[in-house]
């Protein structure tokens, strides 16, 4: 019963400085590994219930269904993190709705709509720009288990792809990373260490070390804005507007079609674009 409230409450900062640390690290990760033995634990009940019902299904479903494999293993992945998210969604809505009611406002309803815009661009060239980069100097292609990643993200149906990378993904992973644990160990801790430890913990989410740098750089990224904006939907957007736009471009190839002049006057283009932007938007959030 304690265990629960403890970590399903907000304490407030004075409360937790009286905390040891190994408190602390137990307020700020246990929620994380409820979750992620919810989802694995989700993911290989689903399984099993999907190789039941192949058993008894006729050929052409089961025809169907392996011809979308790739679709299929995305949306038992989509369901899995659902559940995990379900699991925690207490401790979660806790910290985002006092994070909302302590951050000041930065101005009227055009101020923030001109502000998320700003996001959305900033969002949308420093991911462009990073995967540029990273396929410029040749990091994409050192990976064999990233290169895997990209082989069953692209192969599931475009729609679909764009539902689970560009909406559910986001929205799930901002909730346990930023809404959760970064908020947590802004008060455990201080903010330069929840910014910095919250985004290497989102690289390492990843699982190989091209997703573990890219997702290290925007995590860092996104906490910040997220503090610049005080609203969870600062991370929701950046988050969201980087995956479906790096998804939407690169499910053709068609940044693979680019010389490598055109490559790098482009990266360049977008790194100082998303740089002006960032710029603004310390500036406009000011």
């Amino acid at each position: 019963m304690n265990f629960w409230k403890d970590i399903n409450t907000r304490w407030d900062s004075e409360s937790i400085r009286e905390w040891s640390s190994i408190r602390k690290t137990a307020y700020i990760l246990l929620p994380l590994l409820i979750y992620f033995l919810v989802h694995d634990v989700a993911e290989v009940l689903l399984w099993m219930l999907l190789n039941s019902f192949l058993e008894r299904a006729g050929e052409g479903i089961c025809g169907f269904l392996n011809q979308n494999g790739y679709t299929v293993s995305g949306i038992i992945g989509g369901l899995s993190i659902l559940i995990g998210i379900f699991t925690i969604r207490k401790c979660v809505s806790v910290e985002i709705a006092g994070q909302e009611k302590e951050a000041a406002s930065f101005g009227s309803t055009e101020k923030k709509v001109s502000g998320y815009c700003l996001l959305g661009g900033f969002a949308f060239l420093t991911a462009f720009g990073m995967n540029l980069l990273f396929d410029f100097v040749g990091l994409t292609e050192s990976s064999q288990t990233f290169s895997q990643v990209l082989k069953i993200q692209y192969g599931v149906e475009f729609i679909s792809g764009l539902i689970l990378y560009g909406l559910l993904s986001p929205i799930v992973e901002e909730a346990v990373f930023r809404g959760l644990i970064y908020n947590r160990m802004k008060r455990c801790f201080n903010l330069k260490i929840a910014l910095i430890c919250s985004a290497l913990i989102f690289g390492a989410y990843h699982g190989n070390i091209v997703q573990a740098l890219y997702g290290t750089i925007l995590g860092f990224l996104i906490a910040y804005t997220y503090e610049r904006y005080g609203s969870f939907a600062a991370p929701v957007i950046f988050h969201g507007v980087a995956n479906v736009s790096i998804y939407a471009i690169t499910y053709n190839n068609l940044m693979g079609q680019l010389g490598n002049p055109a490559r790098i006057i482009t990266t360049l283009i977008s790194l100082l674009g998303a740089a002006a932007l960032l710029f603004g938007i310390v500036r406009h959030t000011n």
